[in-house]
């Protein structure tokens, strides 16, 4: 049990120290870290089930501007390490998890805000030029703050947990364990209507019927449903492309496009263009005495994904991004300079790390290389561009990576998992880092490249709505099926009339199969648009879980 304690524990601490994040990514996950706590604790198949019941749940949670709604981490670990210890049902491990995931919430506010510490002593020990101790204060204080916080609670829990875990399950009245079995049906209802109220543009919304009834009357498996999405949306998007060219091509023949200079009059063109020329000349890549190889960028975009390791309240990403920047300094700038040149990054920054986000950071590299050999580049301008785009790579990245990519591969991630199929989790993971960390490598290259300008025409262009539109529509379609599928409850409610029995079930069939966590879906939906908060909302399943079911109103499919 010691090891198993030990395992557990060290996986609770980087899943919240993220050191390297194609390491930690995942670990955010419960779909990722049940299956990890069950290997550890000796009971894979049963941390498995656990993990996708309890990710049912969190599928719509989405973290944005640094503001965790709750924490799917410690929900994940802690409710499948107690569903293991207690032997419990995996249908019983989100009862288990939301009181820990609301939990969770002060241990961040206490990880978070410690962290803020080591940012004003790395701030005097640059100013006394000494590099080196931001590669120190960047890891090692958090990583001790995140074993006192995470990494202890949760080996204790596995060490000394079993008896007292084992004999609250045995305490529980059957009843009640039942009523908290349809809670456990009920909730992934909120996960489910918190990604429509994410993804529900009013032109889209019927793809979450259409995923809906196709998976109610035809019984089409999660994945046929993904591939089916997938074509619809291609073709979609394809017909949207043409329509866009032909308007514009149109657009060409009757308007052309003049400059003009600041007092408002007509510029010559080729006056203009020789200015851009000369612009460009003088700053040439080309002329350049010293460069950053291509091996300098990766490596420079590998330190990066250490940018979150001391995430505190006070400035974000801040000395994780001013530790990214160690190598490239280096290279570019003579020691004397180095300490000075690196103050620049130690401002207030976030912004979604690891897809969308890295553009800023190719773009900044681009800046100080331009910087090192001369180009009239001021920090101010740096820091202008950074925080300039900070905004909208976070609204882009957040929304593709955590509200459509995540949902849809989690999604039928978690199917699998609930078929007991170990290869759910594993696909998820694998897939789902796979896309983030290509398409993120390819825009920190890119922004490196290109510049601010090619960045600014692509966000202009309205390609990236498309996009997301295209992945929106899968995105709905899947989680219709999951509405169908993963919201797991019935009426046993019977009504004799003479001689005659009508189930109630029986009557909602013929309208419609799986009405009734249709309904509940669209209800918690409604409540959502109606801004009430989702930890009432939870309160609320709770309450009316346990009523139903005692009252014989509602049971477990």
């Amino acid at each position: 049990m010691f090891l198993s304690a030990l395992l557990v524990a060290i996986l609770a601490t980087i899943s919240q120290w993220w050191f390297f994040a194609p390491v930690t990514r995942c670990l955010t996950y419960p779909l990722t870290t049940g299956l990890l706590v069950g290997v550890f604790m000796g009971n894979p198949m049963l941390g498995m089930l656990s993990g996708a019941t309890i990710q049912l749940v969190y599928l719509g949670w989405i973290n944005t501007g640094g503001v965790m709604p709750s924490n799917t981490m410690v929900a994940g670990i802690f409710g499948t390490a107690l569903t293991i210890l207690s032997g419990a049902s995996p249908k019983l491990a989100v009862t288990f998890a939301v009181p820990f995931s609301l939990i969770g919430l002060l241990m961040v506010e206490i990880y978070q805000s410690v962290n803020s510490f080591w940012v004003h002593r790395a701030d005097a020990e640059l100013a006394k030029g000494n590099v080196k101790a931001i590669r120190f204060l960047n890891y090692i204080p958090s990583l001790i703050v995140a074993i006192i916080v995470y990494g202890i609670p949760a080996f204790c829990l596995v060490f000394f947990g079993r008896s007292w875990a084992q004999g609250m399950l045995n305490i529980i009245p059957k009843s009640l364990t039942t009523a908290l079995e349809v809670v456990g049906a009920l909730m992934p209802a909120l996960g489910i209507a918190m990604l429509l109220n994410y993804l529900g543009k009013k032109s889209l919304i019927p793809y979450f019927f259409i995923g809906f009834f196709l998976t109610a009357y035809l019984k089409l498996q999660i994945m046929a449903i993904a591939i089916f999405a997938g074509l619809l949306a291609y073709l979609l998007y394809i017909n949207q492309k043409t329509n866009t060219t032909n308007v514009e091509t149109t657009k060409k023949k009757v308007r052309r496009l003049t400059l003009q200079n600041r007092s408002g009059e007509q510029e010559d063109d080729s006056k203009a263009a020789k200015q851009r020329t000369n612009i460009a000349q003088n700053i040439s890549p080309l002329n350049y005495q010293i460069k950053l190889t291509h091996g300098d960028l990766v490596k420079t975009w590998l330190w990066e994904q250490s940018d979150e390791a001391a995430y505190n309240y006070e400035r974000l990403q801040a000395l994780g991004l001013t530790n990214m920047m160690i190598y490239p300094i280096k290279k570019l700038y003579p020691k004397e300079r180095q300490a000075d040149e690196l103050k620049k990054y130690m401002v207030f920054f976030n912004t979604e790390p690891h897809m969308i986000g890295p553009v800023i950071h190719g773009i900044a590299l681009s800046m100080e290389e331009a910087r090192a050999n001369g180009a009239d580049v001021s920090a101010e301008d740096i820091n202008g561009v950074r925080t300039g785009l900070m905004g909208p790579a976070a609204g882009i990245g957040d929304t593709v990576q955590q509200g459509i990519i995540f949902p849809i591969l989690a999604s039928i991630g978690a199917t699998m998992a609930l078929d007991h199929n170990y290869f759910g989790p594993i696909m998820f993971t694998f897939v789902f880092e796979l896309i983030i960390y290509t398409i993120g490598y390819w825009m920190f290259i890119y922004g490196y490249r290109k510049g601010k300008a090619s960045v600014v025409s692509i966000l202009k262009s309205g390609l990236l709505d498309k996009v997301t539109n295209a992945f929106s529509i899968v995105g709905l379609m899947v989680v219709g099926t999951m509405a169908a599928t993963r919201v797991t409850i019935k009426t046993p409610l019977v009504w004799h009339v003479g001689q005659s029995v009508i189930k109630l079930q029986a009557l909602f069939n013929q309208l419609a199969p799986s009405l009734i966590p249709l309904l509940a879906t669209l209800l918690v939906w409604w409540l959502l648009r109606k801004k009430v908060n989702a930890s009432i909302i939870v309160v609320g399943i709770f309450v009316i879980g346990i009523l139903c079911s005692y009252l014989g109103i509602l049971a477990v499919i």
